[in-house]
């Protein structure tokens, strides 16, 4: 991981996202990019260069007073881009998320009709991006990241994704909890629940800061709002997921689970793409 991208828009969620990423940054001790995107259309033309530049000297100002305030702070590089773009907003902010990035987003859930029925800007992101995407819920702040979550349904594919967590064990003395989900306990989960802990094992070795549980949606409730109530219990400071980017069926499935978190988490979401 080289570089935190963190879209912002001025409001109260992506400022507190910003902070929250400028605390990542100086503990991963990589560059945090400030990225603004003003959308283009027929309804909010910038038609001449004048125009353009009369909306972003002022912006400009306002990002590069951020940058210069984070750098005096945590001691980062530091800087910002503005996108002016017909593209959507999603597009334009997954335009940056080569391998070797983190997407940090701020979000206040579902906050309107739309976005329940068409999914938050978040979620958008979550799904077109190349890297990483860590959702900031609005009022969580930055603390060290001590017990982080990995709900995992055991995907063969998900093992690839355990080098992403690479870099969070490095920076923090973690706990992480590797949680098994499925619909009902019977003898294939249990089967799938030992493969797992045997993967887990073979990859990072035996640790006494990595732990193993499980969880059952069963008949009542969904797999996000279990997943979320398991959360609220053991208190953790982050919960990862991974986001299948290959295979229609995978993508509806673990879409569903990346776009219901997205809405109703009150902690960090870190979603892996694979």
């Amino acid at each position: 991981m080289k570089k935190i991208i963190c879209p912002t828009d001025f409001s109260e969620a992506a400022n507190n996202a910003i902070e929250y990423a400028a605390k990542l940054a100086q503990k991963l001790n990589i560059e945090l990019e400030i990225l603004h995107v003003q959308l283009v259309s027929a309804a909010n033309p910038i038609s001449s260069g004048i125009e353009a530049c009369e909306y972003i000297t002022p912006t400009s100002k306002v990002l590069e007073k951020m940058c210069v305030d984070i750098r005096k702070t945590f001691s980062i590089p530091c800087n910002h881009s503005i996108e002016t773009t017909s593209k959507t907003l999603e597009k334009a902010i997954t335009g940056k998320s080569d391998e070797n990035n983190l997407i940090i987003m701020g979000t206040n859930g579902t906050d309107d009709l739309y976005q329940y029925f068409f999914g938050t800007n978040s979620h958008h992101v979550i799904e077109k991006s190349k890297c990483p995407v860590l959702v900031i819920p609005e009022g969580v702040t930055y603390g060290t990241i001590k017990k982080i979550i990995f709900a995992w349904d055991y995907g063969h594919e998900s093992k690839t994704s355990f080098f992403q967590l690479n870099d969070l064990f490095k920076a923090n003395d973690v706990e992480i909890t590797f949680l098994h989900v499925s619909k009902e306990k019977n003898p294939v989960s249990d089967d799938v629940f030992r493969a797992l802990k045997e993967d887990v094992h073979s990859y990072f070795g035996y640790k006494e800061n990595i732990a193993f549980d499980r969880i059952y949606s069963e008949s009542t409730g969904t797999f996000p709002d279990k997943i979320d109530e398991y959360m609220n219990d053991v208190k953790a400071d982050l919960l990862t997921i991974t986001f299948y980017d290959r295979g229609a069926l995978r993508n509806i499935f673990h879409g569903t689970i990346a776009k219901g978190l997205s809405e109703i988490a009150g902690y960090p979401l870190l979603v892996l793409h694979v």
